[in-house]
């Protein structure tokens, strides 16, 4: 059976390009996520007796901006003659999975469509109507198996009613099967997590997954599934229902020993260190496995973690973990309670600099208000300039569907066109002028980028040539 997937692209609207110098633009520029669709990945790892394709159409639109998504995905189908066209699609990419869904069932409308990723999974009624078959809620490997087999098995009349984790699109309504979230942990873990598959990388090996600075490959791995937490603009923890999923270590490892033709593995987790005990098991197999030697790590950590657990940093370090991405969100404590932050500024000060002296540069991200004033501004940009952070990454608060933000702020968005849910463009209405306000964003941007060369040095010349 040919089986198609694909990853949309994200378009490129940028509202601050409109008010900002070339300086404020190639700061943002430099924003761009680089990396692969690791979700189809994974579905490609589960289906190793098919004849699976992935289209990384987020990444040739970034390398080519005159390439013609639409175009291109009927060659592919014409070319491919594929029996199931399938898509992942965050909410900026929901005007074009629209789009590319209804090309699929114009070249042949019997080939069956479906659909997974965030946007789905919190926003399943956005596809009522749409020409997706199903629609897949949640962690989707299980789903995505059984749904092709219950295809191959009885092309005709297929009935997917018993296969958990999936809505079925009747054109005007949806009909629910049995719900993910509904299960145990034990359930679960035992029977749909399947985190003992591995991706099947090579499918996307064609695409320059290339960190430009270092000129070194890129790929991802995932070390566990939902949160710790539950921060109120993430949807994340919700996928899994609240659990926190972290996979038998020596998984990982077998799966670290067949990624040697990538130098920067990206653990691409809500939370890289949300159980100690199996970070430090992890880490310390790193090290022994000698795969620290030509890898370097990136994983996300909670300044909190930081501050409890110093001496887990430290082995982290040894074991190649050169970047930490650390979700900072503000520079007052009576903000970070906003979000539902369990720290304050004082424990990020104190974790920031605990992760400078282990040699560890720091991505910070930053939540932006629509609210900000001036001062909000000239706050942050403090911060940024006053702590080691070799990377500031402003992100404008957005509320994405399904996320408690959401149920909070909906009715204050005056922008409703998905495009624009991309993180840079403020959906809600700001108290500034918006020219003034995306002016000061790309201020701060300029005074991070010239405050990040300052603090590079603070993480010593081995480091800066690793990453």
């Amino acid at each position: 059976m040919n089986i198609l997937l694909v990853n949309p692209p994200i378009p490129n609207k940028f509202k601050i390009f409109d008010y900002c110098d070339e300086e404020g633009r190639d700061a943002i520029r430099k924003r761009v996520l680089v990396g692969p669709p690791l979700a189809l990945n994974e579905l490609a790892g589960m289906l190793p007796e098919e004849n699976v394709l992935i289209i990384d159409q987020k990444a040739e639109i970034d390398s080519n901006p005159s390439y013609d998504y639409i175009d291109e995905l009927i060659k592919e189908i014409n070319r491919f003659k594929p029996d199931i066209v399938s898509f992942t699609c965050l909410t900026a990419q929901y005007n074009c999975v629209i789009k590319l869904l209804e090309t699929v069932k114009k070249v042949d409308s019997g080939i069956l469509t479906s659909i997974g990723g965030i946007h789905p999974s919190s926003c399943p009624e956005d596809f009522v109507g749409s020409k997706a078959d199903i629609i897949s809620i949640g962690l989707g490997k299980h789903s995505y198996y059984h749904m092709v087999q219950e295809y191959k098995k009885n092309r005709a009349n297929p009935d997917f009613t018993n296969i958990p984790g999936l809505a079925l699109n009747l054109g005007d309504r949806l009909v629910y099967t049995r719900s993910l979230c509904d299960m145990s942990y034990k359930e679960f873990k035992e029977n749909y997590l399947l985190d003992e598959v591995l991706p099947n990388r090579s499918l996307t090996d064609r695409y320059d997954y290339t960190i430009a600075r270092i000129n070194k490959r890129l790929h991802y791995i995932s070390t566990s599934q939902g949160c710790t937490h539950k921060c109120n603009f993430c949807y994340l923890w919700k996928m899994t229902n609240g659990y926190y999923f972290h996979r038998n270590v020596e998984s990982i490892i077998n799966e670290l020993k067949q990624m040697d033709r990538y130098y920067l593995i990206r653990f691409c987790d809500a939370n890289t260190f949300g159980d100690i005990k199996k970070s430090k098991e992890l880490f310390t197999r790193i090290i022994e496995e000698g795969l620290n030697l030509n890898h370097a790590y990136m994983g996300d950590v909670r300044t909190d973690t930081v501050i409890r657990h110093p001496d887990l940093l430290e082995l982290a370090a040894k074991a190649g973990l050169k970047v930490t991405v650390c979700g900072l969100e503000a520079t007052n404590d009576e903000e970070l309670k906003k979000y539902g932050k369990d720290c304050t500024t004082d424990t990020i000060r104190e974790a920031l600099k605990i992760l400078n002296e282990c040699g560890i540069y720091v991505n910070g991200n930053f939540i932006v208000r629509p609210d900000y004033e001036e001062k909000d501004f000239e706050g942050l940009a403090r911060f940024i300039e006053d702590n080691p952070i070799y990377n500031a990454a402003l992100t404008i608060l957005t509320p994405f569907p399904g996320t408690e933000q959401w149920n909070e702020l909906k009715d204050q968005i005056v922008e409703w066109d998905y495009d624009y849910f991309n993180l840079t463009n403020s959906v809600l209405k700001t108290r500034l002028p918006e020219d003034v306000f995306y002016k000061k964003i790309s201020e701060v941007y300029k005074v991070s980028a010239k405050s990040g060369r300052k603090f590079m040095e603070m993480y010593g010349e081995k480091n800066q040539r690793a990453v």
